[in-house]
């Protein structure tokens, strides 16, 4: 990094590498700024998922679809409100790193009368949001029928439930009454895509924010800047490779490089990835209802 007189060469001298404070200071904005979409993504996500908590119908492998699904999105929520938190950490250690600079210049090369400028840290979260928890999937009400089953107290269900397989042969469809309902799973579905959509811009927003202080021409500096985000995304184990994330920046080695399958963040990486299997078993899922409700109506 240099100042506004002298720009820092690079090792082997190839050309100029020149990243001013006041450049760093615009990054750190930019970063920031990524902490408010993160969190209305995640308020609207739960906004739409809670109405439609009624989708997954009954049975003993909706019940088991219900439990997971809810371990894995709440689960999920969590990761993404750390998120938020790592994200406004790279944007303070852009403002103290110019802060820092312009204080060691001025000490190295003293002008009277000249204070090295500083400038306060950005309005960042400083607090991993607490979103809740993911609605649970439960039987639906929007129907007579479904609505009479929910009205029932269990014990008479439980009487109710042999008399319909046995006296008026609806076999294994009075195991998974009520049905599942597709039209609020396909929802379901839409809502968990939207939010890895949102996963992915703010990704990209993240890489354009410190690609303006990366030189693409320049291996060395790639490798520094790519290593030096690595320390400030989030994450755990940096540099190691687990469940087909590289844990890690790694800097382009030349034309036809293969690239990682992490992009460039790792933990927004598996936040899109899992939100986008969530939407597709979902979609699955809902799938399976149709094929149920014609059946039972044939």
């Amino acid at each position: 990094m240099a100042g506004s007189s002298t720009p820092a060469r690079s090792p082997g001298d190839s050309g100029a590498i020149d990243v001013k404070p006041s450049d760093l200071w615009s990054v750190s904005g930019r970063v920031a700024a990524q902490q408010d979409l993160l969190v209305r993504g995640a308020n609207k996500l739960l906004e739409e998922l809670r109405e439609h908590p009624d989708a997954g119908g009954a049975g003993t492998e909706a019940q088991q679809f219900a439990r997971e699904y809810k371990k894995i999105g709440d689960r999920w929520l969590e990761v993404w409100g750390k998120s938020v938190l790592g994200v406004g950490g790279v944007a303070v250690g852009f403002t103290e790193t110019a802060n820092a600079y312009t204080q060691a210049d001025a000490a190295a090369h003293p002008k009277p009368g000249i204070i090295p400028e500083q400038r306060p840290r950005p309005a960042v979260i400083d607090q991993a949001p607490k979103f809740g928890q993911i609605p649970d999937i439960k039987w639906g009400d929007d129907d007579i029928l479904r609505g009479a089953m929910e009205l029932i107290p269990e014990i008479v269900r439980d009487i109710l439930q042999p008399l319909c397989k046995h006296v008026f042969r609806v076999g294994r469809v009075a195991d998974v009454h009520p049905f599942p309902q597709q039209h609020y799973l396909n929802s379901l579905c839409h809502s968990w895509m939207n939010a890895s959509i949102c996963a992915s811009l703010v990704a990209d927003q993240l890489t354009q924010a410190v690609g303006t202080i990366t030189n693409h021409q320049q291996a060395d500096w790639e490798a520094a800047m790519r290593t030096f985000c690595s320390a400030l995304w989030g994450g755990t184990a940096w540099g190691q490779q687990r469940r087909g994330y590289q844990w890690a920046q790694t800097a382009n080695s030349g034309p036809g490089t293969p690239r990682l399958p992490t992009g460039s963040e790792p933990v927004l990486a598996v936040l899109k990835d899992t939100a986008d299997s969530i939407g597709t078993i979902l979609r699955e899922y809902a799938e399976a209802a149709v094929d149920l409700n014609r059946d039972v109506a044939d």
